[in-house]
């Protein structure tokens, strides 16, 4: 039931904003909106006995609003990185967009929005913990790494360009999406570029946007903090396995989403998702 209603309500939201020209006004709108509400639903979902559900509601959604504002300009800044002909807005807007999830998860988890923090570089998570006493903490993400290996198979390790950019980027003569030839794809939130577009800063501008909606459906992980809890109490070997993991599970809700998107859709961009991406890289196009 819980997933269902993440589905219905991300269409509904995905749809308000997939006809025509979008604004700047309305992405933001949209960014807000999704991270507001599923983190008044994941604050709901991981309320204390003892708390006032009203108050965990309004404390989730307002802390989530936030964070999809900070997401938001995140998404503004990789834009830049086409505009200003620059990689470097790739860091920018990595650790504003950091920030804009980590308050999401913490809203979601029905924490205060400074207690935890993180920063992702491809599998590789690292989190900040600072409600008591200060401390670090580094966890892989299972999904990405095997994501990180299947396009790594056969492709180029582009070190210069994932230094710049804070991404893992590999490159390839030939990449193929649906035997259509491109420029590039993102594999959730690793980057493979046709090695003839490797200065194309707008291509960078476009898969990068696909990388942050990767993050974008990470409230959903908060939503098994108590069976997680519940099995880490009972369970000395999953304690330590998700000691060392964040599972990544986001990835199945988005490739879900973008599927429902393509359906019926007139050209490429008749889909949310390719749609927002080539709103900040200036790429839409139908014709």
């Amino acid at each position: 039931m819980k997933l269902k209603l993440i589905f219905i309500a991300s269409m509904f939201l995905i749809s308000s904003y997939s006809n025509g020209q979008n604004s700047n006004s309305e992405m933001a709108l949209y960014n807000i909106g999704l991270g507001s509400i599923f983190s008044g639903v994941g604050a709901l979902i991981n309320k204390k006995a003892n708390e006032k559900w009203h108050k965990v509601l309004l404390k989730g959604m307002g802390q989530g609003a936030l964070g999809g504002y900070l997401i938001y300009e995140s998404k503004n800044l990789i834009g830049k990185i086409e505009q200003k002909q620059s990689l470097e807005y790739s860091w920018y807007g990595k650790l504003v967009n950091s920030a804009g999830i980590s308050i999401i998860e913490n809203a979601s988890s029905n924490r205060n929005f400074w207690e935890k923090w993180h920063l992702n570089i491809g599998f590789n998570r690292f989190e900040f913990y600072t409600k008591d006493k200060f401390k670090v903490k580094y966890k892989i993400m299972p999904v990405s790494l095997f994501l990180t290996a299947y396009s790594a198979i056969g492709n180029k390790f582009e070190l210069e360009r994932t230094l710049k950019t804070g991404e893992i980027i590999f490159s390839s003569r030939d990449i193929y999406v649906n035997g259509i030839s491109a420029r590039g794809i993102a594999n959730g939130n690793i980057l493979i570029v046709n090695s003839n577009s490797l200065n194309e800063y707008d291509l960078y501008s476009h898969e990068i946007i696909h990388i942050y909606q990767y993050y974008d459906y990470n409230f959903v992980n908060t939503y098994l903090n108590k069976p997680f809890e519940n099995w880490k109490s009972k369970s000395n070997t999953f304690n330590k396995i998700n000691d060392l993991f964040y599972f990544d599970m986001q990835g199945a809700v988005l490739r879900l989403l973008y599927l429902l998107e393509n359906e019926n859709r007139n050209c490429y961009y008749d889909n949310f998702f390719e749609n927002e991406a080539g709103f900040y890289s200036n790429t839409i196009n139908c014709d």
